[in-house]
């Protein structure tokens, strides 16, 4: 392992943790990645069914989207090698991917129309920086589906994943984390327009 590698591993299982602590994680399903080569096609993930709040950065799994079979060797779950397999492949760029389904992020998700207000700083800094997902196919577990998030994802560092969660994209962990933390508290501040609540 080089020391590339081990930083990564190091901040990647500190977000996990700090994920757990501020409750956006859903219980053990969700997945952070971090690709260590510059095309992409390696990338760390965490392991199905382990819990954020225990997640170690031994615990991480060096996965390589060239050999199809990691997928099954590690028993990655389905939706984790479909969606940032296909991320890091088709969008190098995309260093590190973080996908949840916080409470607020989530239920904005579900909203005809999610675009976030600009009411106040956090949510003026994601207003039309978002892309926006309409469709909701079921679990994202073909590399098809994969490839489509990618598509409508584009060339924007967020993906409001419709009636199913939120996606951000960074160059390093700690921006994507902040990214994420910031996202969430737009969206919960925005939950206090009348279309939240009605």
């Amino acid at each position: 392992m080089d020391n590339h590698e081990h930083a990564m591993r190091v901040d990647l299982a500190a977000s996990f943790r700090m994920a757990a602590r501020l409750g956006f994680h859903e219980a053990v399903a969700n997945h952070f990645s971090a690709a260590v080569s510059e095309d992409g096609s390696r990338f760390l993930i965490n392991p199905k069914w382990r819990h954020f709040s225990r997640i170690r950065a031994s615990d991480l799994i060096l996965v390589d989207t060239s050999r199809p079979g990691d997928a099954a060797t590690y028993d990655l779950d389905p939706t984790a090698w479909a969606i940032h397999g296909q991320l890091h492949t088709l969008n190098p760029r995309a260093r590190v991917a973080m996908h949840l389904h916080p409470i607020y992020a989530t239920t904005v998700s579900t909203f005809e129309d999610p675009t976030i207000l600009p009411i106040e700083q956090n949510t003026a800094r994601y207003f039309r920086r978002v892309a926006i997902d309409g469709m909701y196919g079921g679990m994202a577990d073909s590399d098809a589906e994969g490839a489509r998030l990618v598509t409508v994802m584009g060339d924007r560092s967020r993906l409001m994943m419709g009636n199913h969660g939120v996606m951000v994209v960074a160059p390093t962990v700690g921006e994507a984390f902040d990214d994420m933390y910031t996202l969430e508290r737009a969206v919960s501040a925005g939950c206090n327009l009348p279309k939240c609540a009605g």
